[in-house]
């Protein structure tokens, strides 16, 4: 499973100027613990987090003018959409980051936090079924497809061959999280 599938998207980004204050404002509205800070070519340069600013609000001289740029760390550890999610798992752990920005080139596309990671890990297979079957519906109206499903590996029966629909079909099932696998079948 890669970082695309289970990342947070689009993501709330502060830039270098946001205020201290500001920025707790986004944190406690949006349920992130992490902010990007980009610049003014919307690149990444720095993160920051509840820590960083719970630190900055109960310093022993707390200042009300800082700004993301005085408490943001840079440089940030970022990786890309195709990331596997065992390693963003590893970094997180080897780093104790909260969350990591997915990047494309250098621009901010998404966010896996540890929540994210967790969601994969408690997903079942009667819950990854009843996702895959939602978004399938969704798509193209009720029971089209029947869902199978074992070990995370699904089975998506009802497609012939030279269907067109394949591959929205597979893509559809392949970004519900815990899916390892996809597997099509006539019937």
């Amino acid at each position: 499973m890669q970082a695309q599938q289970i990342m947070s998207s689009p993501v709330t980004t502060v830039t270098r100027s946001t205020p201290v204050d500001e920025c707790l404002r986004i944190i406690a509205s949006s349920g992130f613990t992490v902010l990007p800070v980009v610049d003014e070519s919307q690149h990444l340069v720095g993160i920051v987090s509840e820590g960083d600013l719970l630190r900055e609000k109960f310093a022993t001289l707390p200042r009300a003018d800082v700004t993301a740029a005085e408490t943001m760390t840079s440089p940030v550890v970022a990786m890309t959409a195709d990331t596997d999610v065992s390693d963003l798992a590893s970094a997180m752990l080897r780093s104790g980051l909260r969350g990591i920005p997915i990047v494309h080139e250098h621009d901010v596309i998404g966010i896996v936090t540890r929540r994210d990671l967790l969601e994969i890990l408690t997903m079942d297979d009667t819950n990854i079924a009843r996702e895959v079957q939602h978004r399938l519906d969704v798509y193209a109206g009720s029971r089209r497809w029947t869902v199978r499903i074992a070990d995370g590996k699904v089975t998506i029966a009802g497609l012939a061959l030279d269907d067109p629909e394949r591959g929205v079909v597979t893509a559809l099932a392949e970004t519900v999280p815990g899916v390892a696998d996809v597997q099509l079948t006539q019937s």
